[in-house]
């Protein structure tokens, strides 16, 4: 291919090959398994498979399109399984002509799904498992429905279980879900966890924006349930000392895992504005600024 696009900044690296993907050039996330690409469409709905065998030459072979009103932006494969999530499409609603209202206050009561109202819903949620053993032709052979927006963000390597991210009715914004892949024909909730507060429809009070209070270690003691540390005190009835009370009895990790806790030194380091995350500082060491010096 000579029509190849020109990039307004490239090093150490060149483009070898281009597809338009069947003229859905748009894309969340891709995945690639044995020279086949699977990518989630954002604008485009669905997900489409592209031939990759000839990275060179690039060809866009199948496209499955989403149900009506529903997008598949995230995807996982592993083996001869394809997990693919259906969620309303957020970006075709009326609530979010304006992208920022998405990463704004609580989702759920934006979307409507945290009053856990009986209406009528025009999009499809839950999770579809593809055999894609014939890689250019995936299959759906399973598919797991929730009640609400829909599943968000998917984590799968092969076995048993698969973690998600998923807006259900009665919860003001995403929690913690594991999925049970025991049979990829009859996936299955097996866990869930939320920070409290969070489940309006059971009497907790609402907290401020979960998308944005960030978590800082899972810890899967068993891999049907969760635990997860959150970096502060969530206040519960009973104000903010309940709170802190209920979330230290509630989160607090194994004894192991208390000292020696790299992710957790980490997490705590950034979190401080005046002491620049390692990622940043590493511009500042010497052999980097040498580098980009000499090759200015």
């Amino acid at each position: 291919m000579t029509d190849l696009p020109k990039p307004d900044y490239a090093r150490n690296m060149r483009i070898i090959g281009h597809s338009d993907q069947g003229g859905r050039p748009d894309g969340v996330q891709v995945m690639v398994h044995r020279g086949y690409a699977y990518i989630g469409h954002m604008f485009s709905k669905g997900f489409s498979v592209v031939d990759v065998r000839d990275a060179k030459n690039p060809r866009a072979v199948n496209y499955l399109a989403a149900p009506p009103g529903t997008w598949n932006i995230h995807l996982q494969i592993h083996d001869d399984l394809l997990l693919v999530i259906n969620a309303k499409d957020m970006f075709a609603a009326a609530e979010f002509a304006d992208e920022k209202a998405y990463y704004k206050g609580q989702l759920g009561k934006v979307v409507g799904t945290a009053e856990k109202k009986n209406t009528a819903r025009d999009w499809t949620a839950g999770l579809a498992v593809y055999d894609i053993s014939t890689p250019q032709t995936p299959r759906r052979i399973g598919f797991m429905p929730v009640d609400g927006g829909g599943i968000h963000r998917i984590w799968y390597t092969g076995g048993r279980w698969a973690h998600v991210s998923a807006l259900l009715d009665g919860f003001t914004d995403y929690i913690f879900m594991t999925v049970d892949m025991g049979d990829p024909a009859k996936p299955r909730e097996a866990g869930r966890y939320w920070i409290p507060g969070m489940n309006e429809a059971g009497g907790e009070t609402p907290f401020g924006q979960f998308h944005e209070l960030g978590i800082d270690l899972c810890h899967l003691p068993e891999r049907g349930g969760a635990r997860v540390r959150h970096p502060r005190p969530i206040p519960a009835q009973g104000g903010w000392r309940a709170g802190a009370a209920r979330a230290r009895a509630h989160d607090r990790p194994p004894a192991e895992s208390r000292a020696g806790d790299p992710i957790r030194r980490r997490v705590r380091r950034c979190r401080r504005p005046d002491l620049q995350h390692r990622l940043q500082r590493r511009a500042l060491h010497p052999r980097i600024q040498r580098l980009t010096v000499e090759t200015e």
